[in-house]
């Protein structure tokens, strides 16, 4: 009774951190994207890219860091 309940600790704090990643990989790409198509509509090179990747890993970071002691503090 007991393995299962490790194993359930486990598949949950997988879930989570699992869930982390997508949050960073969906920001710093959502960054890049929406610069990308910025700097297309506005004839500019890779300013806003550069800026919304920047912008989405620093917020990444910011969340990431939320996330991970919301993980710890359980």
């Amino acid at each position: 009774m007991f393995h299962k309940a490790r194993n359930s600790k486990k598949r949950y704090l997988i879930a989570r951190l699992v869930g982390v990643g997508w949050f960073v990989a969906l920001l710093i790409s959502g960054g890049a994207v929406g610069g990308f198509f910025l700097d297309e509509w506005l004839g500019l090179s890779p300013a806003f890219t550069m800026t919304g990747v920047l912008v989405g890993l620093g917020l990444s970071v910011f969340g990431m860091y939320r996330m991970i002691l919301a993980i710890l503090r359980e």
